[in-house]
């Protein structure tokens, strides 16, 4: 039996249309619809083909697809002009990526699960946290990547870019339920760094999802993030009067996140005047740093790699991996970056 939700997983993850998809292996868009939804059965040569243009093997469409992990289960954060495609791809790649550590789970041993669910205020979530973590309260996290994956997470970063979307996060169910966060392949050091943390705050306060506003929430999430990267104690002693571009500068490379980031926090603890941020801030629009950063403060972009251990552990080369998933070897090699 062809499973219509796996075309559907195999289509959207390559971004494609149902007309788009019925074009290129030579059927109507009316006919993929029926397919998702099991009104009727591809032909072997026409799941062959399928397979074919979506890198899927026919056996990933007659395995049963899983069921607990639904698309409102998956927080994104993303761009107003986001659309509906781009959401889609994102959630079927989590959904890909999940599958594959659940199927092996059993054969694994995870670190253990640190990571707190906490209903506090976002700066006091932000303490608990580091301490849960094992992070010393007032000094830079030098791989937060690290850190959240030594203490049981799991970051894993798309093949695709995707601007438009800058993260996503969710627990799942592994062998207990595991804190789970995508991100873009197409972001900053800094800006990744502050993404994490923000994903963070999400699966630490928002678990399960207040009724909150988004927005709401949003801000939470970032004051999170800002306590969580910059502890307040620790600004107030080194945020040292007078603030200008280039005491930020020196701490950039130090805290490793954005000089805007540092500036607005700043303001946010009533270090700086409104009217001070505002002339910082216009420091950065004139030189143009507020699109790019300088070159020589770049922050180095982490790299996760519990989810590529993990598969290394069971598999020994991606042929071997991409035939018990159902997968092309290219298309393993796209979704993972075997090695």
């Amino acid at each position: 039996m062809i499973y219509g939700e796996r075309i559907r997983q195999a289509r959207e993850l390559n971004r494609l249309t149902q007309k788009e998809l019925a074009f290129k292996v030579g059927c109507k868009q009316s006919a993929i619809a029926h397919f998702e939804t099991n009104r009727s059965q591809p032909s072997a040569d026409l799941i062959k083909a399928i397979g074919k243009t979506t890198g899927f093997l026919e056996s990933f469409f007659e395995k049963e697809p899983i069921t607990n992990f639904t698309e409102g289960s998956l927080g994104y954060r993303s761009r107003h002009s986001c659309t509906k495609m781009e959401k889609s791809q994102l959630y079927q790649y989590a959904v890909t990526v999940y599958e594959h550590i659940k199927n092996i789970s059993d054969k694994v041993d995870f670190p253990e699960l640190r990571l707190p669910k906490i209903a506090e205020s976002p700066s006091l979530s932000a303490r608990v946290t580091r301490a849960a973590l094992g992070v010393s309260p007032e000094t830079p996290i030098s791989d937060l990547t690290y850190t959240f994956e030594k203490n049981g997470g799991l970051v894993i970063v798309t093949p695709f870019p995707s601007p438009k979307i800058v993260a996503s996060s969710s627990w799942v169910e592994l062998d207990i339920d595991r804190p789970f966060i995508i991100v873009s392949s197409c972001i900053p050091g800094d800006r990744l760094r502050f993404t994490i943390a923000h994903e963070i705050g999400h699966l630490v306060m928002h678990n399960p999802p207040h009724k909150n506003k988004i927005a709401d929430i949003e801000k939470d999430a970032n004051k999170f993030a800002s306590e969580f990267l910059t502890p307040e104690d620790a600004m107030r002693r080194e945020l040292v009067k007078p603030v200008t571009l280039t005491s930020i500068m020196k701490l950039k490379r130090k805290w490793g996140v954005s000089l805007q980031s540092l500036i607005s926090r700043a303001y946010n603890l009533g270090i700086i005047t409104e009217r001070h941020y505002h002339y910082l801030f216009q420091q950065l629009s004139s030189k143009g740093w507020k699109k790019k950063e300088p070159k020589e403060l770049e922050v180095p972009i982490e790299s996760p790699k519990a989810f590529n251990r993990i598969l290394s552990l069971v598999y020994s080369d991606v042929n071997d991996y991409a035939l018990d998933m159902g997968l092309e070897p290219n298309k393993a090699q796209d979704i993972t970056a075997f090695n």
